[in-house]
């Protein structure tokens, strides 16, 4: 439709309408873009939270195997005393033989 002018007539309806869904749609890009940039924080968050269990997890692993490690020594150390406790102790009976003055062995 032309008016008078011969310019093209727009119903002031029908141009609000698509004024309003313009920005509709600005608005639908802006809050997509908004989503999908708390989507990717909270991705980076959820692996951060990871990685944190992963490092921590880590530790106590090698927390324990630096424990088995002590163990092993301390148990590698009683067993040496074990034995050189036991040396020490026929090492002693064979002085004590000797101290006894009074058996009748003859030592040669």
């Amino acid at each position: 439709m032309f008016d008078v002018r011969n310019i093209e007539y727009k119903d002031p309806i029908e141009e609000e309408w698509e004024k309003f869904q313009k920005e509709i749609k600005e608005e639908a890009t802006a809050s997509a873009e908004i989503i999908a940039g708390e989507q990717e924080e909270a991705t980076a968050e959820r692996q951060i939270d990871e990685i944190d269990e992963q490092i921590r997890i880590w530790s106590k692993v090698l927390d324990l195997e630096l424990k088995k490690e002590e163990t092993k020594k301390t148990k590698q150390d009683l067993e040496k005393m074990s034995e050189d406790e036991k040396g020490d102790s026929d090492n002693e009976d064979d002085i004590d033989e000797f101290l006894d003055w009074r058996a009748k062995k003859s030592y040669s």
